[in-house]
């Protein structure tokens, strides 16, 4: 899998062979094919969401360590 793909690239790859499979004309070396790219099409895109969780933690956290400094000079 080329490590430019993007979530949505990856995504839309992922939904287009679950549809492939879910027709039922596939071989089964076809089908096995299909099922094994989408589990690393799923993993790439797992890990994916889970940086964007981890940005947004620490997003999150510097709000409002930024909101507590200001909760500070209220008083």
């Amino acid at each position: 899998m080329p490590n430019k793909m993007t979530f949505e690239e990856a995504n839309s790859k992922l939904e287009k062979l679950v549809a492939k499979m879910e027709n039922g004309d596939l071989t089964l070396d076809e089908s096995m094919q299909c099922y094994e790219e989408a589990f690393s099409l799923l993993s790439f895109c797992y890990k994916q969401l889970d940086s964007y969780k981890g940005r947004i933690t620490d997003i999150n956290t510097r709000i409002e360590e930024l909101n507590s400094e200001e909760d500070l000079f209220d008083d």
